[in-house]
């Protein structure tokens, strides 16, 4: 079984004060038995995690499509940059949750 899986995604960038753009990226995430997914979304004392943290542990790398220009913003996009968003992160989390393989 792989232990990665490629999933396209819109993220939103911020390009100005409280204005976002949306940019096509390829995600690469981390699987997981979906036999684990209840315990990942909490906290050993039973309140839910955040979309960030949860982001954190399955979004290994984002990649630019192949189809996608040279732009700089999507270039510059990291992981890290990514998760200073929370709606970025909710997309992340929501997208992961959606497409994770089911074995």
């Amino acid at each position: 079984m792989s232990t990665t899986f490629f999933c396209n995604l819109s993220l939103p960038i911020l390009v100005g004060e409280d204005r976002y753009k949306y940019i096509p990226v390829v995600g690469v995430f981390r699987t997981m038995p979906v036999e684990q997914i209840d315990e990942w979304v909490m906290h050993p004392d039973g309140k839910p995690r955040s979309d960030r943290e949860l982001a954190a542990e399955v979004l290994v790398e984002i990649r630019r499509p192949p189809e996608a220009g040279g732009g700089a913003a999507v270039q510059a996009l990291d992981v890290a940059d990514v998760l200073q968003l929370d709606r970025a992160a909710a997309i992340v989390v929501s997208t992961y949750l959606a497409a994770l393989p089911r074995v």
